[in-house]
C-alpha cells in the first residue's frame, strides 16, 4: 500500500509541474462549489511548482524507504 501512495504522490506531483491548466480547471471548479471566486497569479503557478516538487520528492523518498525496510 506504500507504493501505490507513493506513486500517487509522483502523479500528483507531475500534474502540478507539467499539467497546470489542468490543475487550475480542478482549483476553479472546486471554489465554484465553495462560492469563492478564482484568479491565476504567478504565484499560484509557483507555489504549484513548488508543491508538485515538494510531493515527487515525498514520494520517491517513501518508495526508498520500503525497499529499505525489506532487506
Amino acid at each position: 500500500m506504500l507504493c501505490a501512495g507513493s506513486i500517487f504522490l509522483i502523479v500528483i506531483g507531475l500534474l502540478g509541474i507539467f499539467a497546470k491548466d489542468m490543475v487550475w480547471d480542478l482549483t476553479v471548479w472546486q471554489n465554484q462549489m465553495e462560492g469563492l471566486a478564482s484568479e491565476r497569479t504567478e504565484t499560484w503557478d509557483t507555489m504549484t511548482t513548488i508543491g508538485g516538487v515538494v510531493s515527487i520528492l515525498m514520494g520517491i523518498l517513501a518508495i526508498y524507504a520500503f525497499f529499505q525496510s525489506l532487506s
